[in-house]
């Protein structure tokens, strides 16, 4: 069975560096979901990697941040390969 973004490392990493850069700029979780029009309730999850950022979510959240679309790209981690002996996906 394959595991949902959420719980793969890649993920983890890139919440963490966004949660680095909010922490960095002395930006409260709350003060970010208001800028955002979100509930704070849905920062702390997607930076708990409870929740999942979708990719609008994801470049509204670092252009917040300061990021241009740029450097959000670069934020982003290379996949690790698949593992051996597993079948591919289909397309």
């Amino acid at each position: 069975m394959k595991r949902k973004t959420i719980y793969q490392a890649e993920y983890r990493k890139l919440v963490k560096q966004l949660r680095d850069v909010r922490e960095g700029l002395g930006i409260t979780q709350a003060s970010l979901a208001a800028e955002l029009g979100w509930p704070q309730q849905k920062l702390s999850a997607i930076e708990a990697a409870a929740r999942r950022l979708d990719v609008f979510e994801y470049f509204a959240l670092g252009g917040r941040l300061g990021l241009s679309r740029e450097q959000a790209l670069a934020m982003i981690p290379e996949p690790a390969a698949p593992r051996r002996g597993r079948k591919p996906a289909k397309a």
